[in-house]
């Protein structure tokens, strides 16, 4: 009995190098010098406008006395405004979880 062996070649696919035509080449260097634009423009402006608003914000600061809430804060700091609002503007604007505030703690009020 004779054995059959086959040899079988395997051949691997060619990589072709990409080329670009002229149009290509100048499509690409446009979108390389707009992302390096915008990324310069977009973080000159964030940086701007960062150090603007930090120069302009002042705030008024409360310290919290001993068992007392946010509502109460409200009706002794601002009694002519609804003390629900001016509670959601404080949580907000001293970046709150919830409503606790703890004797000691210094609030900024709006």
């Amino acid at each position: 009995m004779s054995a059959f062996i086959s040899t079988t070649r395997i051949s691997r696919p060619t990589q072709r190098a990409v080329v670009l035509n002229r149009s290509g080449r100048k499509f690409v260097r446009t979108a390389i010098v707009l992302a390096v634009l915008s990324t310069s423009l977009f973080g000159f402006v964030g940086q701007a406008t960062a150090g603007s608003e930090s120069s302009q914000a002042q705030f008024t600061y409360v310290t919290v006395s001993a068992g007392e809430t946010l509502w109460q804060l409200a009706e002794r700091v601002a009694p002519n405004t609804d003390p629900r609002e001016w509670i959601a503007q404080v949580v907000s604007l001293n970046g709150l979880t919830d409503n606790q505030v703890h004797p000691g703690q210094q609030i900024a009020i709006p």
